[in-house]
């Protein structure tokens, strides 16, 4: 068994943690220790050895950083008794085979009596979050999983220790707070707050996010931002997936899960592996493409621009980019704070997260014309062409709830026409069946003129029913959600009107169609002139009476025909048009 599967405490691992920082910053205050130095006596070989490992490591990365060449083979001359784990410790080749599979809630709530684990929120490469509850306390939780190989590496091991113990005591309203850290078994986890709400990615991708709900949004960042980075903690993967927004509209960052602890000397880097490039490739600083040993906190402040750009462009700036305000209707002294954030150079960009606060704030709260003549991105928002741009930042948090509360409302009206484009979906079938049933009735009976004619008639009626059918299907989808209430509400018109006519073509003309479809099914009796004769006096009474009363309900000219058209329109329109008044009344846009 080699250094990386062996098994450690966690206690064991935090002193182990606790002696490689005293190292490190012996070394960053110019006292360099020697490894020997800092090996104790009285503990055990494996503990020894893992600490020895680690020591190396971090040796080899200052000696380079001061431009020597140490090689593998120094520290197995120096320390021959133990070439095992520093063969090991210097093996930097990737132990990770597989895909990651996330444990099933039967397997997790083995592992974890106390919680009552609800659902699987997310997976990804590095792990699985879950919704829990955490019954003694009766609070919702999220338990975020990460892969149970991980668990026999002892180096990983000792990195998760590290982290989770700095990530704890991040206590700030725009950071998802960590409640708990250990391991079950192999399994390393995260007991985490749980938000109820949306990523900013979901915000963006439904295109509802105008410039000041991004406006609104920053602020918060910074301020989480610079708390972390106040106290020694960089995120190195900002992107819209780790942005949360409650449904009270508190925006939260979330997923340290790739910081690492920094120091004052910006070159530090601890306990990150050689050349270990993190985060997501386009929102990644030029500095962390490189893998560069100078990566500090303004990386964050990269990626921030890039989300801030993204915010109010809808687009990624890669390559030849334009100013924000080419793309989108602000101030145009937007454009400086967000391009500087954009500087390649980290010594260019804003050195710290509160400086852009402070300008975005600055911006927003005086009152200044010059709102450069732009291309509109989206006019979805109702927002004037000429809105002020001195909204205040409460104004902004407001209109930040507003975004969240009206998009959970489209969220309803949309999943209340999913029964009915089911339904649509059903009758296409319906529709293709007495498709058939009809050729089959023509084309087998070609001598019989009868079963030529009805077996045509149903043959139509079937095409009839499947084009009703997917016209009211594509209305449904044509339905953008982050358009006006006005623009949806007429779009919602157009699937009712849709709906009504097919009502009256197929549902109405069932009292006279039924005939031919027998015919067709050989029930050749229906066509006897004493039952034909009945039959089509009761079809025809059947169709003119209900169509002759629908055009007296539904005319122009009656007072009531808007409520009946909401009645006639069945529970799954009428449930949409509840929820858009309920979206005007409360003068959500």
């Amino acid at each position: 068994m080699n250094i990386r599967q062996k098994k450690l405490p966690i206690a064991a691992l935090e002193q182990i943690d606790d002696r490689c920082a005293e190292f490190e910053r012996k070394w960053q205050s110019n006292d360099p220790p020697t490894i020997e130095s800092v090996l104790p006596e009285g503990i055990s070989a494996t503990e020894r050895n893992v600490l020895l490992a680690e020591l190396i490591v971090l040796e080899i990365d200052y000696r380079r950083r001061r431009g020597e060449t140490p090689t593998k083979q120094d520290y197995l001359e120096r320390f021959p008794e133990v070439s095992a784990a520093i063969h090991d410790a210097l093996d930097e080749t990737d132990k990770r085979t597989g895909m990651f599979q996330p444990p099933t809630l039967a397997r997790l709530s083995e592992l974890f009596p106390t919680l009552e684990i609800i659902e699987l929120i997310g997976a990804g490469g590095m792990g699985a979050v879950y919704k829990a509850r955490q019954s003694g306390l009766d609070r919702m939780v999220a338990l975020k999983i990460l892969p149970e190989e991980l668990g026999h590496d002892v180096k990983f091991a000792l990195r998760f220790t590290r982290e989770a113990r700095t990530l704890a005591k991040l206590s700030h309203p725009n950071i998802v707070a960590v409640y708990e850290f250990g391991h079950v078994e192999d399994t390393y986890y995260f007991l985490m707050e749980f938000v109820d709400g949306s990523t900013l990615r979901d915000v963006v991708k439904a295109g509802q996010l105008a410039p000041q709900h991004a406006l609104a949004i920053v602020p918060h960042l910074c301020d989480a931002l610079q708390y972390a980075h106040d106290k020694g903690v960089v995120h190195r993967d900002i992107k819209p997936e780790n942005i949360l927004i409650a449904k009270d509209g508190s925006v939260k960052i979330a997923d340290f899960g790739l910081s690492r602890i920094i120091g004052n000397d910006p070159q530090q880097e601890m306990l990150t592996g050689t050349h270990q490039v993190m985060g997501t490739p386009r929102y990644m600083a030029p500095e962390q493409l490189e893998g560069a040993r100078s990566v500090d906190h303004r990386a964050d402040i990269y990626s921030l621009g890039v989300v801030f750009y993204e915010m109010l462009t809808g687009e990624l700036p890669i390559g030849r980019f334009a100013a924000p305000s080419q793309k989108v209707q602000i101030d145009v002294r937007l454009d400086e704070v967000v391009l500087r954030t954009l500087e390649k150079e980290p010594q260019r960009r804003y050195q710290h997260a509160s400086q852009i606060k402070s300008d975005v704030q600055s911006i927003t709260s005086t009152t200044r014309p010059p709102l450069a003549t732009t291309i509109v991105r989206d006019s979805n928002s109702d927002v004037p062409s000429g809105q002020d741009a001195s909204a205040t930042l409460e104004q902004q948090e407001l209109a930040g709830r507003l975004l969240l509360t009206r998009r959970q409302l489209m969220d309803r009206v949309e999943r209340s026409l999913r029964p009915l484009f089911q339904w649509q979906l059903l009758q296409v079938f319906v529709g293709v069946a007495l498709i058939v049933i009809g050729a089959q009735c023509w084309a087998r009976n070609t001598q019989i003129p009868h079963r030529v004619v009805n077996g045509a008639i149903v043959h139509v009626y079937g095409v009839i029913v499947i084009s009703q059918a997917l016209l009211v299907c594509t209305r449904i989808r044509r339905i953008d959600y982050s358009k006006s209430i006005a623009e949806i509400r007429g779009k919602l018109d157009s699937v009712r009107s849709s709906y009504l006519r097919a009502g009256v073509i197929i549902g109405f003309v069932w009292w006279l169609m039924w005939i031919p479809v027998a015919v067709a099914l050989g029930f050749d009796d229906v066509l006897h002139r004493s039952a034909l004769f009945l039959s089509l006096v009761v079809g025809i009474v059947g169709f003119v009476a209900p169509l002759w009363l629908y055009w007296r309900i539904l005319r122009s000219a009656n007072p009531s025909a808007e409520t009946w058209k909401r009645k006639l329109g069945g529970e799954s329109i009428l449930s949409a048009y509840l929820t858009l008044d309920e979206i005007e009344n409360a003068q959500i846009r």
